[in-house]
């Protein structure tokens, strides 16, 4: 059995040949290719101040993976690493043939390896590689035609590149969907176009001519329109920045005119026209819109482009959808002190998943104050969304006892404001998630409840009796009808024979009620059982947020104040589920 060695905090460095196994190399240019690697990266990286000797190096054949020692400046790899590979590159261009000729592409990322004599450990080596094979930053290379494209991860760029890289403004966000990975990365092109054999473009045509964006002003600039926000994320994609806030219509499209088309050559401005025509109510408004989009569309012989844009989009975006912040804390896995936090942010209602947001350490009186920073972050990108919001936190077996429902946001304001206040607030298993084989029955019993709420049961559990260890799961058995549970206890950190909540993830119900303290079952199932009467169980988040939020009412409260405030609701939706191995990661 293979020695592991202690987990180390490394940079890592995924590099590939772009087209290595092209038809147009011979084996002798893959030769070429290799040979040139080998010595292009040993030397940038000793010119960076990385001394290639010191590095644990895998070939890969048109690649290779490349861990940095912990005391090297992770600046290093985003300051002068890039601008030595393109001397290198440039060299080995200006002295091979065409068909030997090489782009490469390097992605940059950081996170805990562990080695073994089979190899090495690490969901950050998995990480980069998705984001090493992210087809934009693909796309834009073979575009563009640069020598290195630079991909560093969202983690890297927010920590090292943006604080203490040189030229941060050099890099630009891009989307990642490999796999079943969907996040989001940062690319930087270095080098002029290659030799290639492929023909130059014979025109280029200027996006937006001068007087050509003006023709929309009058018609957007006092336009009032929801869903602003979403309208920007389909009309440009994760990759670029929210507008200033309290931009109209007028402002997002003037902010969209210099953001250049993505792989597919659909300019994201005239995206945005159309979409937002879709959106308008006025008739002559629409019209004026579309005849624009058209008019450009014609010009820069786009015309198929943008019949397949309409037809994808013909309907407007519905202005009560619900978007969601879903929060998921897990242990470090190596520290026991330390928790890592991830997030993904929905900013469109059609999309899940959206791209998983930066995740970040922290130690345990550490965690609400981040996850208050991932909410305000979350209020400024759906400043425009007109509507409903909900919080999701995703929690180990270990830690759903945290009182997420008593956590607060705002607190640099001195005056910290409840969560319950603002949003629904669940919590989720993270085991349900990553455990496939419990989803077919957590779907049945979802679409049943969603089908009709108000049939749906609530099962209220007793002490379990250590002599029938199997009882609730033979009970819950004999009520399809059954979508709830309330816990006689809170859970343990670790089950145990005859443990209910493991019964009821496994018999996939949905919902799940306990109490943090222990409260008298009767006043439990008092709260409960109200809940469920004003509505069944459809929409009952939001109508638990409202008994929470009346608890801080001066008047008195409908319940016992302090069952509301310790009353936890594990309320799990299929649909929304995440990539288990960027859970994993």
């Amino acid at each position: 059995m293979p020695l592991y060695s202690e987990a180390l905090y490394r940079s890592v460095v995924l590099v590939d040949v772009a087209r290595f196994t092209d038809a147009r190399r011979t084996f002798h240019d893959q030769v070429a290719v290799h040979r040139s690697l080998t010595q292009l990266l040993e030397q940038a990286f000793d010119e960076s101040g990385i001394e290639w000797g010191s590095c644990d190096v895998e070939d890969r054949g048109d690649g290779k993976i490349i861990l940095v020692p912990p005391d090297v400046p992770q600046v290093r790899l985003a300051d002068h690493l890039g601008h030595r590979l393109l001397a290198g590159l440039r060299r080995h261009n200006a002295v091979h043939s065409d068909a030997a000729a090489m782009q490469l592409r390097v992605a940059l990322h950081a996170g805990h390896v562990r080695l073994s004599s089979n190899g090495k450990v690490s969901p950050a080596i998995n990480f980069a590689a998705r984001i090493l094979d992210a087809p934009d930053a693909k796309a834009w290379l073979a575009q563009t035609r640069s020598a290195l494209a630079l991909i560093a991860s969202e983690e890297f760029f927010r920590d090292v590149i943006q604080h203490e890289a040189a030229e941060p403004e050099s890099f630009q966000q891009i989307s990642v969907v490999v796999k079943e990975t969907s996040a989001v990365a940062w690319l930087r092109l270095l080098g002029a176009a290659i030799r290639v054999s492929e023909p130059e473009p014979e025109e280029v045509l200027e996006l937006l001519p001068p007087g050509v964006l003006e023709e929309l002003r009058d018609p957007l600039d006092e336009l009032v329109v929801s869903q602003l926000p979403t309208l920007l994320h389909r009309a440009a994609g994760p990759g670029v920045p929210p507008p200033p806030p309290g931009s109209t219509p007028w402002g997002v499209l003037e902010h969209l005119a210099d953001v250049n088309a993505g792989p597919d050559g659909f300019p994201p401005a005239l995206a945005f026209v159309e979409l937002l025509a879709r959106q308008v109510g006025d008739r002559a408004v629409r019209t004026k819109l579309e005849g624009w989009s058209s008019a450009q569309a014609r010009r820069l012989q786009l015309d198929a482009e943008l019949a397949e844009f309409r037809a994808a989009h013909a309907d407007p975006v519905v202005a009560d959808t619900r978007l969601h912040l879903m929060i998921v804390i897990q242990h470090d896995g190596i520290d026991p002190e330390l928790f890592v936090l991830s997030h993904w942010r929905q900013d469109d209602p059609e999309e899940w998943p959206p791209a998983r947001g930066r995740s970040r350490t922290v130690r345990v009186h550490e965690i609400e104050r981040h996850v208050d920073e991932l909410v305000v972050e979350a209020e400024r990108a759906w400043r425009g969304h007109s509507g409903a919001v909900a919080l999701e936190v995703v929690l180990p077996r270990a830690l759903l006892n945290l009182p997420v429902h008593q956590w607060h946001k705002e607190h640099d304001s001195g005056i910290p404001r409840p969560l319950c206040m603002d949003y629904p607030i669940v919590v989720r298993s993270l085991e349900r998630m990553m455990s496939d084989h419990w989803h077919r029955v957590w779907n049945l019993r979802w679409q049943m409840m969603r089908e009709d709420p108000r049939s749906a049961e609530v099962h209220y559990a007793s002490t379990a009796n250590p002599d029938s260890p199997h009882a609730i799961e033979a009970a819950l058995g004999q009520q399809p009808q059954c979508a709830a549970i309330v816990l006689a206890a809170a859970p343990s950190r670790e089950p145990s024979r005859g443990d209910q909540l493991m019964s009821a993830l496994r018999a996939g119900l949905p919902a799940v009620f306990w109490h943090r303290t222990d409260a008298e079952p009767e006043r439990v199932r008092e709260i409960v059982e109200r809940l469920v009467e004003e509505g069944g169980l459809g929409e009952l988040p939001t109508r638990t947020q409202a008994v929470r939020r009346d608890a801080h009412l001066d008047s008195p409260a409908r319940f016992d104040v302090k069952v509301v405030q310790e009353l936890v609701v594990m309320w799990d939706d299929p649909a929304r589920l995440v990539n288990p191995e960027e859970l994993a990661g």
